[in-house]
């Protein structure tokens, strides 16, 4: 069930809660656990049903202003989400404790898509017969609203069912005993005799109906993404990584010189002789039939300073989906070095393939005779063009003496760390499984 603030409107009949290019963009929350937890593992899956099956894209977030950020909750069991692209930023989307099957993290992705339940349709009652009395209650011990509301009938004005008929295996369809007051008495019942609806986490995915109404709300003619999608990225590393993250050890940091200025950096006195993996999001494949073709282009400014031997490389590594949690070390090729100290800004172009989902990994490297040493990066460029003929930008940051020992003030702050390498799989938690939806309890006032 959705967070219900979004009362008498509805994606649907709303383009404006529409998400560009049909792109999703995310985050994840540390408490998901994101790479190395099976919760994180389901989520993926779940992303990847919809891009195998719809035009629908889950997109990591790299910056862009609206997004989702997808949180586990281990005390609780709400599973939630606004319906389609709410806009003003972040909006939140629970996946409790007891939210983790793939059916459940499905449907309420696909309030983030832009649906409601099939439920709430205006032609409902043709279709199922609601047993109010069953439905939990108000109770004012345990300050809840009570349920009813998650049963109401949208306003045929309010909503586009998009010439679809009702469909009972809707991976948005409630079943028989959702949020029953005693977990034994029906809430609902198809008014078609021998029809089971049964439960969300049980469904294995979208129907046939739901892909449709997928490609109808989206203009889709097909799962191909939107044209324009992926699209082109640019980091200034003005006010955050993009995404990028440190693989293993910490060794890259990144330093806002001011409010509109800054850069990421690995230094020597920090690192010392320990590579440094600096990983960006997984980037998606262009479609096999995209004009933009086969080539893409990756742009930086980059600074090499140090008394000693030191080396900056960019490698490339390919993934099967956009989704993989983990590349393959065998998947990946360097694209481009450099080991020339210099201590000015350098302006580089690397054309790469772009026909297979993908990671860049920058690599820092330092020898153990340095008494000092930094390597920087800003202004990072990945473009689904080739690199012929692309304007070359200057670098925002403007001094090239960026690590002397001026009193000037900056701040620094670490860049997140991520495994590198798979773990041992863990088996989920154990969870008590009940055949309903579990929503957040409506707001008071």
């Amino acid at each position: 069930m959705c967070f219900n603030f979004l009362q008498m409107k509805n994606a649907v009949a709303d383009p404006d809660l529409l998400w560009p290019y049909g792109a999703v963009i995310y985050k994840t929350e540390d408490d998901v656990g994101c790479p190395e937890s099976p919760q994180c593992e389901i989520l993926m899956r779940a992303m990847d049903h919809y891009h195998q099956h719809s035009c629908i894209r889950f997109k990591e977030w790299t910056g862009e202003a609206n997004y989702v950020t997808v949180f586990f909750n281990p005390e609780s069991g709400a599973c939630w989400s606004p319906v389609g692209r709410v806009g003003g930023g972040e909006q939140r989307l629970s996946l409790g404790q007891r939210c983790w099957y793939l059916g459940i993290v499905i449907h309420e992705l696909g309030h983030a898509v832009g649906f409601w339940h099939e439920m709430n349709r205006p032609d409902r009652d043709t279709w199922i017969y609601v047993y109010w009395k069953n439905i939990i209650p108000y109770s004012q011990v345990f300050v809840l609203q009570g349920f009813t509301s998650a049963f109401a009938k949208h306003d045929p004005s309010t909503v586009d069912t998009l010439g679809e008929n009702f469909d009972y295996k809707s991976i948005m369809m409630y079943d028989e005993y959702a949020f029953s007051k005693d977990g034994v008495s029906p809430t609902l019942q198809a008014t078609q005799n021998g029809v089971v609806i049964g439960p969300i986490w049980k469904k294995p995915g979208l129907s046939a109906s739901d892909i449709r109404r997928i490609h109808k709300l989206y203009k889709c003619p097909d799962d191909q993404p939107k044209p324009g999608f992926p699209y082109d990225e640019v980091c200034t590393f003005n006010t955050h990584t993009c995404g990028f993250k440190n693989g293993g050890a910490a060794v890259w940091n990144w330093r806002a010189l001011n409010s509109s200025d800054g850069y990421v950096y690995a230094s020597y006195e920090q690192a010392g002789a320990t590579p440094g993996y600096f990983l960006s999001v997984n980037f998606h494949a262009l479609a096999e039939h995209d004009p933009r073709g086969s080539l893409g282009c990756v742009r930086f400014w980059y600074l090499l300073q140090a008394d000693c031997d030191l080396r900056l490389a960019l490698s490339q590594a390919f993934l099967n989906t956009p989704t993989q949690l983990f590349y393959d070390p065998d998947a990946a090729f360097e694209v481009w070095e450099n080991s020339t100290s210099t201590g000015h800004w350098m302006h580089v172009q690397v054309p790469i393939y772009v026909t297979r989902p993908f990671k860049l990994m920058f690599q820092s490297f330092f020898n153990q005779s340095c008494s000092f040493g930094n390597i920087a990066l800003d202004d990072v460029e990945m473009l689904y063009m080739p690199c012929e003929g692309v304007t070359t930008a200057s670098p925002t940051t403007t001094s090239p003496t960026i690590f002397s020992t001026s009193t000037e003030c900056v701040t620094d702050e670490p860049v997140p760390v991520t495994t590198m390498a798979p773990l041992p799989t863990t088996p989920l938690l154990p969870v008590t499984i009940f055949p309903t939806d579990f929503m957040k309890p409506p707001m008071h006032g």
